[in-house]
């Protein structure tokens, strides 16, 4: 029961993982494609750090899988 439910929240971290980036990748294109003059990108230092966690759990769960 309790490798079931680690395994469950490991994969709702990953989708949350997906999320922040794909949230912050809109950003940036939105940054770029959706206003006529762009504007510098203005990240705080917990979004940084966010999206570089959230870059490094989605390469390693791609690279060594998801296993307990």
């Amino acid at each position: 029961m309790g490798l079931i439910l680690i395994n469950k929240i490991l994969w709702i971290i990953l989708y949350l993982s997906i999320l922040n980036m794909g949230k912050e990748i809109g950003v940036f294109l939105w940054n770029i494609f959706g206003k006529e003059e762009p504007a510098p990108l203005e990240m705080s230092s917990r979004n940084i750090l966010l999206l570089g966690l959230s870059v490094s759990y989605v390469l390693l769960s791609i690279f060594n899988g998801m296993q307990l």
